[in-house]
């Protein structure tokens, strides 16, 4: 009944559209995209399947997080995977650990250099502060490097130049969603700036449901601001600044309460700061230079707050310091770093069973202390890049970049490690024939990590009849080992231990006191590998009464190899390249507007994994789609209904239904807009794990948004 209950309202938005309605000619040029071979290109010339998100779908959508947005494209895994750290993915692979794909902001790289992730919490952008979301889905290392694996996501936000007026918003729910939201801008002579501050929080699936009843609520509080300066008619100088604080309530480690009881909650307390300038120069129409630099830094650290037991009678007392002794270290280490083997053996040893009475005689003081997973990275980074167009057939795209990533952390590395790079790129494109269009591109870079690496690129566009083109495409890509997988040397330090505990070296045998378990990467880790070939078919219709009708077909083959498939955290560390995944299948997207008061929003996606490690497929879907209508009703009225499934993340189907009701209206001088939006999952599954539950199936909030 919910199925059939919630699909209702989705075909309620279709029926809605008034078949009797005189449709317009909403016939216009092709969209232009910039992201794919960073050319300003029409979307049916480039080397690549791109999907682009106006402001009108986000809108339309009723994401209240970024995440969100990326169900509307095909073939993109995304969930809350690990309770609130939302994971997305291209052709999805693993579930936690998302390494393949780029994601910019304004051209500045997100992807967290020293952990190799993109962290969508720590994103500093609102939705309500992006203009359009541009995904290339295909390998693109040729224009952007290593890690440009599968795809690349681009967001750009909104240019001051175009923004008015100032903004407050509200949004209240269930599940204790409370979000805030104030935004400011200007103009002025020679430029504009604007600047938001957003604040979001909820509850998280867990809300007082085993097995994790301690919640994952998370709170996000975002700064973002954007500056523009044209000191002159040829120059534009463009600042970019922001930050993001997080607080998430984390799941507790399962390996440790396998020998400990926790004190108090894990909480991830993060900050994170950017700057970035860009400065463009138009010699003439067919030539422009853009410098541009950034800085970013990110520190994050999350409490273990725990009791140790005793390992020999597994209760508590001051025996459980043996987890934290050198002699327990020793013999792991002579035991090859075999868990299991440590443990069974250390009842016979002689080392450690002095120390255990040593730390028996101390008294009968529990062993307790905090243990700090702590993670810094910085990154500096300068990228000059030219454009020239030589005539009306060739243009060309060339620049050179120098980045410096450093990460620090005393739990993951044991001190500092850092990674330079320096790379060159070009992407070439001719027309030699009107409708053919040709693309070449190449990527070269050496970083102190990985050596030299080159990927390439080619494709071929033929419009065969006007509105309609045929694409074919070959690309190579990498993505270059972390500074964590190539130079991990994982020591959990234990602190704040009880007075009685003072002198460590003494009853530890050590000082600082680390526990035993020790894991380090053997820096032989190689890049992963993938060869993608693509055959695509991108068409506009324009059939008056019908109105404007875009669609986009892929089909596409990749073979991934050298894929480190195993978990890299502090208790299982297996950095090998020992995997492989082969990709194989079929995306479509339809667009179809047939009046100016409607929009229709169609994807889907089949796609066939074969991977050699169950861990490389939990996270992907063999079958995948969506629908998006939206509805201007007049009068300020709207309303929008949305559907998303996904078969299976894990054996679990995703299966939701959305709808939304919203009005804007003026009151004086200020404009007022409200809406509306009902989630219903149209089954009673968990998301990935069996964990993910919500403690409420429906999900709901009001938002009230002021502009004045």
């Amino acid at each position: 009944m919910r199925r059939i209950g919630g699909c209702a309202l989705l075909v309620l938005g279709l029926w809605a559209a008034p078949v009797w309605a005189q449709f317009e000619d909403t016939q216009g040029a092709v969209p232009r995209v910039l992201t794919p071979a960073r050319l300003d290109q029409p979307v049916s010339e480039v080397p690549a399947s791109v999907t682009v998100i106006d402001r009108e779908l986000i809108h339309a959508s009723g994401a209240r997080e970024l995440y969100e947005v990326m169900r509307l494209v095909p073939g993109m895994s995304v969930a809350k995977t690990d309770g609130n750290l939302p994971s997305v993915a291209y052709h999805g692979t693993q579930a936690r650990d998302q390494r393949r794909m780029l994601v910019l902001l304004d051209g500045r790289s997100v992807y967290q250099p020293g952990f190799a992730r993109v962290n969508w919490n720590a994103i500093p952008v609102a939705l309500e502060d992006v203009e359009r979301i541009e995904v290339t889905r295909g390998p693109a290392s040729a224009a952007y490097g290593a890690n440009a694996f599968v795809g690349v996501i681009n967001i750009i936000t909104r240019d001051p130049r175009d923004v008015g007026g100032q903004q407050a918003r509200l949004r209240l729910g269930n599940n204790g969603i409370r979000d805030a939201r104030v935004a400011a801008s200007q103009q002025f002579d020679q430029g504009a700036w604007r600047l938001s501050v957003n604040d979001q929080r909820d509850d998280g699936y867990d809300a007082g449901l085993a097995p994790l009843d301690t919640g994952d609520s998370k709170r996000t509080t975002t700064v973002n601001g954007r500056a523009v300066w044209e000191p002159g008619y040829r120059d534009t100088l463009t600042l970019h600044a922001g930050g993001n604080r997080t607080r998430l309530d984390r799941p507790y480690e399962r390996g440790l309460q396998d020998i400990a009881e926790y004190t108090d909650e894990s909480v991830e307390r993060a900050d994170r700061l950017f700057l970035g300038l860009d400065w463009q120069r138009q010699f003439s129409s067919s030539h422009q230079l853009k410098v541009s630099v950034y800085a970013q830094h990110n520190d994050e650290e999350t409490n273990l707050d725990l009791c140790f037991n005793d390992p020999l009678t597994g209760n508590g007392g001051p025996g459980g310091g043996l987890f934290f002794s050198k002699e327990l270290r020793d013999l792991y280490l002579a035991n090859g770093g075999d868990l299991d083997q440590t443990l069974a053996s250390a009842p016979a040893d002689p080392a450690v069973q002095n120390r255990y009475a040593t730390l028996l005689a101390n008294g009968g003081e529990p062993f307790c202390g905090t243990g700090w997973l702590d993670v810094s990275e910085t990154r500096y980074d300068l990228e000059i890049q030219d454009t020239l167009q030589f005539s009306e057939w060739a243009r060309l795209v060339a620049g050179i970049n120098v980045r410096h990533d450093r990460g620090e952390s005393r739990a993951y590395l044991s001190g500092t490690a850092e990674n330079v790079s320096h790379r060159l790129f070009a992407n070439l494109a001719v027309n030699p024939l009107a409708p053919v269009t040709v693309s070449l591109g190449g990527f070269w870079e050496h970083d102190d990590i990985s050596g030299e690496l080159f990927s390439p690129r080619a494709g071929i566009n033929w419009e065969v009849l006007p509105g309609h083109t045929l694409r074919a495409v070959y690309a190579r890509a990498v993505r270059t080992p972390d500074i964590y997988e190539d130079q991990a040397n994982i020591n959990l330090e234990i602190r704040d231990l009880p007075p009685s505990y003072a002198d460590r070296e003494a009853l530890l045998g050590w000082a600082p006191a680390y526990f035993f378990v020790n894991q380090q990467s053997p820096g032989t880790v190689q890049p992963e590998r993938i060869r993608s070939r693509e055959l695509g078919y991108y068409g506009r219709f324009t059939a008056g009464a019908l109105g404007a009708m875009e669609l986009d077909v892929r089909y596409f083959q990749e073979e991934l190899w050298d894929l480190v498939s195993g978990q890299l955290n502090p208790f299982n560390f297996e950095p090998e390249n020992d995997g492989k995944v082969r990709h194989r299948g079929t995306e479509a997207q339809l667009s179809w507007r047939p009046t100016a008061s409607h929009l229709l929003r169609l994807t889907g996606a089949r796609i066939h994994t074969e991977a050699n490690q169950g861990a490389e497929q939990r996270f992907a879907a063999r079958d995948s789609a969506g629908a998006l209508w939206y509805w201007r009703l007049g009068g300020g009225w709207w309303w929008s209904t949305a559907y998303h499934l996904a078969r299976d993340y894990n054996d679990y189907p995703f299966e939701r239904i959305d709808a939304q009701i919203g009005r804007r209206q003026r009151l004086g001088p200020t404009e007022l807009e409200w809406s509306l939006l009902l989630q219903q999952p149209l089954n009673d599954e968990p998301v990935v794990f069996d964990e993910n539950r919500y403690q409420d199936d429906q999900r709901y909030w009001l938002t009230v948004t002021v502009n004045f």
